[in-house]
């Protein structure tokens, strides 16, 4: 009865082995197509043995940004199997193209966002070495702040001046939005054919308060003529200011001299600055960073076609007709990164 009980159990086995089988290749988890080694044989960067040989390589590039909205931008690396005394040489390139190939160097060209491992076996007569990278290239993207056809664009009450793109001394791209922008202030740009799971959305802002701002005067000059007691005529002369209309925000130092405005240093939680998926609020906050940027790092939901909002609350009025509570807003290193899970 054991014998019995044991080859049922063995089939049973078997069965739901050759089901995960199928279930790996329905899900293209592909297994390598050489023998992986044993985790004992494993360096801090890839796996390698203590042979004669030895599996290295150099390639062109690893990590590379890409501006495109599109999930299929083009990047092609170069790679070089650089160990001497080789008799065959194999590489494996899952989602690049070649998937594989037997020549020392070549290039392959990957056609999607995303992370991408790298294998390589080497062989002699005398023995067999491995290397094998996981996410060893990552393609992704990182916004190039324009805006136009296929990429940013300005809706609502607001106009494209109102979102700066602004180049810093090392090359760092960021958009700002004035302080003076009395309108809420959105910007929408559209998002295809990206991964549609594991991506995250990364960018840094600062919100930044203007404790005191000028305000264009415009002056009347009025006189008044008077005989004085002694019989002489006097004439006294005077100015009168208002503020212009539209309201037009200027330089300390201009002239006529401006109507100066001050404010406290602490701001009321409705000045705002929201990220929004697909017009649904994803991200939010109304504290003022201190002159200081902050990260934000956000899981993005699984859709592969979606667009993405900035949105500046917009500004209050005073009695005076002139902004309440100013503040600048700065957004800089988007990027949309593949994150393989292990």
């Amino acid at each position: 009865m054991f014998y019995f009980y044991n080859m049922y159990f063995k089939r049973v086995e078997g069965i739901i082995y050759v089901f995960l089988c199928l279930l790996q290749f329905n899900i293209s988890c592909s297994p390598p197509v050489f023998k992986i080694p044993e985790k004992s044989d494993q360096s801090v960067l890839g796996w390698k043995n203590e042979g004669k040989i030895n599996a290295s390589f150099i390639a062109s590039g690893r990590s590379v940004a890409s501006s495109s909205n599109t999930g299929s931008p083009s990047l092609s690396v170069s790679y070089i199997a650089t160990a001497p005394n080789v008799d065959s040489v194999l590489w494996q390139f899952p989602g690049g193209n070649p998937v594989s190939s037997t020549l020392r160097d070549l290039d392959v060209t990957y056609s999607n966002f995303g992370a991408y491992d790298i294998g390589l076996r080497v062989s002699n007569l005398d023995d067999t070495d491995y290397r094998f990278f996981e996410n060893y290239v990552k393609l992704y993207y990182k916004d190039d702040w324009s805006f136009g056809v296929d990429s940013w664009s300005v809706t609502g009450t607001t106009d494209i001046t109102d979102f700066v793109p602004y180049v810093d001394e090392n090359g760092s791209s960021w958009i700002y939005v004035p302080h003076t922008i009395e309108n809420e202030a959105k910007c929408v740009k559209s998002f295809t054919g990206f991964p549609s799971n594991n991506l995250d959305l990364e960018f840094e802002y600062k919100l930044n308060p203007v404790p005191e701002f000028y305000v264009a005067t415009t002056y009347q000059v009025s006189s008044s003529t008077s005989i004085t007691v002694s019989g002489t005529t006097q004439t006294t002369t005077f100015t009168l200011s208002n503020i212009v209309s539209p309201t037009q925000y200027v330089e300390a130092n201009s002239t006529p001299t401006p109507t100066k405005f001050t404010y406290p240093t602490t701001y009321p939680g409705q000045r705002r600055l929201t990220l929004n998926y697909n017009n649904i609020p994803i991200w939010t906050t109304s504290r003022m960073t201190e002159g200081k940027f902050r990260r934000v790092k956000l899981s993005l939901p699984s859709l592969a076609n979606f667009n993405l909002s900035y949105v500046i609350s917009a500004n209050t009025k005073n009695s005076s007709g002139v902004i309440e509570y100013p503040f600048q807003t700065d957004i800089r290193n988007m990027t949309i990164k593949f994150n393989k899970k292990q």
